[in-house]
């Protein structure tokens, strides 16, 4: 391992997480290279913070030693593209559901060992409840109707508080009336950081994507939450495509980065996903950080329904490099609607740019 390497980690001793013989031993590990060991700096809270691209992070205040989050349910405005424009330049209004104003909800994020308390706030115009997908909590923390707890009524606050014992990438969605409130776009981000990570966990850029897919009939803003097979529009981190105001937003990193992406799919169908122009390794299946022995190499991988994967790779390559969904059509949008008469049919795909579920990585 190189002197300089072990100087741009000394904050691991720091932290008094390893010794540097440690350090030197697990870089040296068969099938790491050098460059995976990122130079990252973590924050005061031990990790660099996740980037949900179009969606903030939920600030948190202090009890002693308990981290407060509000979640407010609310109706939710957001602009997909409008294909009407045979062009894709046009955006159009969708009425849905989310928090905080926000569709996804905004990324909640702590660290294994943290107590929470989240205060959610109904705003809705019906009941709702918040189930926190994958964690360990205490049963009446679970946020299912009739069996862990009443539902949230319109214009009431429920406190959901436990201790977080594990770490990984984790999601939160309705368990009220799940096929109507969460196809309106309710759910969001749950990441939790390892207390003590190990350097080979340590990144320069972590970034997360939320998968969708919605049913939007021509002339309706409301998502049709009844649609059980056919999908128009598909999202990532409930954007649509590139018109104004439905733009996904992409990720950056420069050549040599250590790159995290966590990838979640509460859609109703499968997505294989694939990366341009690198490699990646399998490093989480949404319950944590596996092995590094049982970690595997590959540029496309498939999620299923309620699936997450975290895919870790060195950035090596300058450009713009294409993380999207393989099935081709999830990378446009809207692609059932009639030809608009003297529009040409659906020839104006051809030349706009791509939608749906797609973003890139820009490396420089």
């Amino acid at each position: 391992m190189k002197k300089e390497g072990v100087s741009r980690r000394s904050f691991l001793s720091g932290l008094s997480l390893f010794s540097l013989s440690s350090l030197v031993t697990l870089t040296g590990s068969k099938g790491i290279e050098a460059a995976e060991i990122s130079s990252a700096t973590p924050s005061l809270g031990g990790y660099v913070p996740v980037v949900t691209p179009g969606i903030a992070t939920l600030p948190y205040d202090l009890d002693g030693n308990v981290k407060i989050f509000r979640l407010r349910a609310e109706p939710v405005t957001i602009q997909f593209q409008d294909m009407s424009d045979s062009h894709g330049a046009k955006s159009r209004p969708i009425y849905g559901f989310g928090y905080n104003g926000s569709i996804i909800g905004p990324t909640i994020e702590a660290v294994e060992g943290d107590r929470v308390r989240i205060h959610v706030e109904n705003a809705l115009s019906e009941p709702t409840t918040v189930h926190w997908h994958g964690l360990h909590v205490p049963i009446e923390m679970d946020g299912v109707p009739m069996f862990s707890q009443e539902p949230i009524q319109p214009g009431q606050t429920f406190t959901y508080e436990f201790t977080l014992e594990q770490h990984g990438t984790y999601i939160y969605h309705p368990h009220f009336m799940g096929a109507k409130q969460v196809g309106l776009g309710m759910s969001g981000f749950f990441i939790i950081h390892p207390k003590n990570p190990k350097p080979h966990q340590i990144v320069d850029r972590d970034y997360a994507y939320f998968l969708q897919v919605w049913m939007i009939h021509p002339g309706s803003p409301i998502p049709d939450t009844m649609e059980m097979t056919e999908f128009n529009y598909f999202t990532m981190n409930g954007r649509a495509g590139n018109s104004p105001g439905a733009d996904i937003v992409p990720m950056k990193a420069k050549v040599g980065e250590k790159v995290r992406i966590r990838v979640a799919n509460l859609s109703m169908m499968a997505h294989p996903i694939h990366l341009h122009g690198h490699t990646f390794r399998i490093t989480e299946y949404g319950a944590g950080f596996i092995p590094l022995e049982q970690q595997i190499i590959a540029n496309t991988e498939n999620i299923s329904s309620a699936e997450e994967r975290t895919f870790e790779f060195v950035a090596k390559r300058p450009g713009k490099w294409l993380f999207h969904c393989h099935f081709m059509h999830h990378t446009m949008n809207d692609m059932h609607r009639r030809p608009i008469p003297g529009a040409g049919g659906h020839a104006g795909h051809a030349t706009m740019e791509m939608g749906g579920m797609h973003t890139w990585i820009e490396v420089t």
